[in-house]
């Protein structure tokens, strides 16, 4: 007889692994997941059950639910078992709307979204959205890509230069995702090379001249970091 397991039987599985101590411990190191239940289950331990799983088409849908669910570790794991061969532009931007959570967000776009290979594209568009979600994940996806890209690769499809176009427009935004997420992906962009440092460095002086109090301190909270950078860029 063939076995079959649903989401439900994940989660339960998950429950089973959870440890109140490790919770404890971990809530104190993670960061934007107040909304979300933590369990305390170490990351190795989700990477051996999603082995165990596989990913592929029958786990598609499973993949998709355990992605809704509420609970940290089962939102990770879903990203685990999530084929990007199979992803289309609709499933990345179903993902995308889901990514309510900063660290969730930051771990999905790195080991999931950044591999997709219309990813830049994707960056961009959801970067120029009118929901938050969707521009926080943009912004992060930008950053995940960047950080891959080999320091004298060239900007081949303009995904640095259009996006430093965007963090200046988004800077102002009355939300507080979006202005940390800016201000996150201009420091991710200023680490890629010395010329982009420059070019990061000159956006947020730019950013920083905007009369907008968000601007201010999008600036505020990356010129300092991407100064630091300049300084030990100069002593290698």
């Amino acid at each position: 007889m063939i076995m079959t397991i649903s989401a439900s039987d994940i989660i339960n599985k998950l429950s089973e692994m959870a440890s109140d101590d490790y919770a404890k411990e971990a809530r104190r190191g993670v960061i934007g997941i107040e909304t979300l239940t933590l369990l305390g289950i170490p990351h190795s331990e989700l990477v051996a059950l999603a082995e165990g799983f596989g990913n592929g088409a029958p786990m598609r849908d499973i993949a998709s639910e355990l992605a809704a669910h509420d609970n940290y570790e089962a939102r990770l794991l879903s990203y685990m078992l999530m084929d990007v061969s199979l992803f289309t532009e609709a499933d990345a931007d179903e993902t995308a709307r889901g990514l309510d959570s900063f660290v969730v967000r930051e771990y999905c776009c790195r080991n999931l979204l950044s591999k997709l290979p219309f990813a830049a594209r994707k960056a961009l568009e959801w970067a120029n959205s009118d929901d938050r979600v969707m521009t926080c994940s943009g912004f992060s996806l930008i950053s995940a890509i960047v950080r891959n890209m080999p320091e004298d690769s060239p900007d081949e499809t303009g995904l640095c230069d259009y996006s430093l176009f965007l963090l200046r427009k988004r800077a102002s935004e009355d939300s507080g995702d979006i202005m940390k997420a800016v201000a996150s992906c201009l420091v991710s962009i200023g680490r890629r090379s010395s010329a982009w440092l420059e070019a990061a460095i000159e956006t947020a002086e730019e950013i920083s001249a905007q009369p907008s109090p968000n601007a201010k301190w999008v600036a505020s909270q990356s010129i300092g970091i991407l100064k630091s950078s300049r300084m030990k860029r100069g002593k290698e």
